[in-house]
């Protein structure tokens, strides 16, 4: 007797740190801090998923079909005309959501991602750069410097080109690390655009020009010692250190303690320094410092995620040929083992 399981796949998607100073907007990096998707076919009612969310980062999350994670699963089966499968969603969550880290940015893609991957079934399968400009569409404010970074991995640089979003990645330097200080509170990203000016001075749009170019330059050609430099900002840190005021401190005490640079990353409240050693050491001065502050928090030391979000295992229908009472069969496929985030073997990377 055959036995029939469900179509699935499980998704994993990396965390992001955007702007990493000066490249407001249009640069990001993929981190490796992982939130875990799992879609497996099944139910009644396909504009009502039944969504089961595990860890405590993910309370607050909605289990309803507002979640960001199904409304951008179920936009690619839109895009692409096929009808919307019932679902069940599992999703394991890492990152804390509001505070930098590209939460949401891993719900939209994970959720492009998963959709693909089961459009694949039915022919409609698109190639992983395409599904950019869906993503930057889910996303709530419409910007690629998390969602790209995400998709692709890698230090990603982007930018709009005649309606088009173009976005170039990098490999990031091996040796350099990303040390995270997240503090207890979140930081509201509507509420610190609202704080940025509604234009800008010559002399500040060129003194963030010219720390973007310096800052690819340095990480290019190992000039390590001009990322401090580089990190610095002009167009948005300054005015979202009004809901972050102890940020400067942090920042100087990072680089105090041996890390290159340091800045917000993204829209807060998370802050990221890149160092290529004293990494403890760096982390420890920015806990220390945020401590006198009366902040507590949370850190992590990080590698680059050179890869972006990928399938980890996928399990699909397939023709392997009719028994005298059964018709089709389900297998794993493909079948090339893998290792995933926790060392354990996985199939069908993408």
């Amino acid at each position: 007797m055959a036995l029939v399981l469900p179509v699935s796949v499980t998704v994993l998607t990396p965390a992001t740190s955007a702007n990493l100073g000066p490249g407001f907007d249009s640069l990001g990096l993929a981190l490796q801090l992982y939130n875990r998707f799992e879609v497996e076919e099944g139910g009644s009612d396909p504009f009502q998923p039944t969504i089961a969310i595990h860890g405590v980062l993910g309370q607050d999350l909605s289990s309803g079909p507002d979640n960001l994670f199904f409304r951008s699963f179920a936009l690619l089966f839109e895009h692409c005309r096929v009808k919307l499968p019932a679902v069940r969603i599992r999703m394991s969550i890492n990152i804390p959501p509001g505070c930098g880290l590209g939460s949401s940015a891993t719900a939209v893609v994970g959720g492009l991602m998963a959709a693909n991957e089961l459009l694949h079934l039915r022919g409609k399968h698109m190639p992983k750069e395409e599904l950019l400009a869906l993503a930057v569409e889910a996303e709530a404010g419409n910007h690629p410097d998390n969602v790209a970074p995400a998709l692709l991995g890698g230090l990603v640089a982007t930018t709009h080109v005649d309606g088009q979003i173009h976005a170039i990645k990098t490999p990031f330097p091996d040796v350099l690390k990303a040390v995270i200080f997240t503090p207890s509170f979140p930081m509201d990203t509507v509420a610190g655009r609202k704080l940025l000016p509604a234009s800008y001075s010559k002399a500040d749009v060129t003194f963030n020009t010219g720390r973007v170019a310096l800052l690819l330059t340095a990480l290019q050609t190992g000039r390590y010692e001009l990322i401090g430099e580089a990190m610095r900002d002009r167009l948005h840190q300054p005015y979202r250190q009004a809901l972050f005021p102890a940020m400067p401190d942090i920042i100087d005490a990072a680089i105090a303690a041996g890390a290159h640079g340091a800045c917000l990353s993204g829209g807060g409240s998370s802050l990221i320094a890149l160092t290529s050693s004293h990494f403890h050491g760096v982390l420890h001065a920015m806990q220390e410092t945020a401590r006198a502050a009366g902040i507590s928090g949370t850190g992590k030391i990080l590698r680059a995620d050179q890869n972006g979000a990928r399938v980890i295992r996928a399990r699909r229908r397939t023709r392997k040929g009719v028994s005298a009472r059964y018709g089709d069969q389900f297998c794993w496929s493909p079948a090339r083992p893998e290792e995933d985030e926790r060392g354990e073997k996985r199939v069908a990377v993408r």
